[in-house]
């Protein structure tokens, strides 16, 4: 029962991020016209950051491997799935 809670809370968590994610990558092209480019490429950054995520998935053990990766420091996660503590040093 408790491993169901935290399950399905870590699956609302992850698709809240996708989300986000999703419209920030849609508003690309929004934010050059604007003349947002820092904007664009920080997103772009994004983009990048999760493919480097799904590849380490695809390699076999890369569950662990990523889990270690993405625990280890908070500035390889996506901007959506980093941490937003104010008394976080390594912000």
């Amino acid at each position: 029962m408790k491993h169901t809670r935290r399950l399905r809370r870590f699956a609302e968590r992850l698709s809240a991020g996708l989300r986000q994610e999703l419209d920030e990558t849609k508003q690309i092209p929004s934010h050059i016209k604007n003349g947002n480019v820092k904007e664009a490429f920080i997103q772009l950054g994004d983009i990048g950051k999760m493919a480097f995520i799904a590849v380490l998935w695809v390699l076999p053990g890369g569950g662990f491997f990523s889990t270690l990766v993405v625990g280890f420091s908070n500035r390889i996660r996506p901007t959506s799935f980093q941490k937003n503590d104010k008394n976080d040093p390594g912000r």
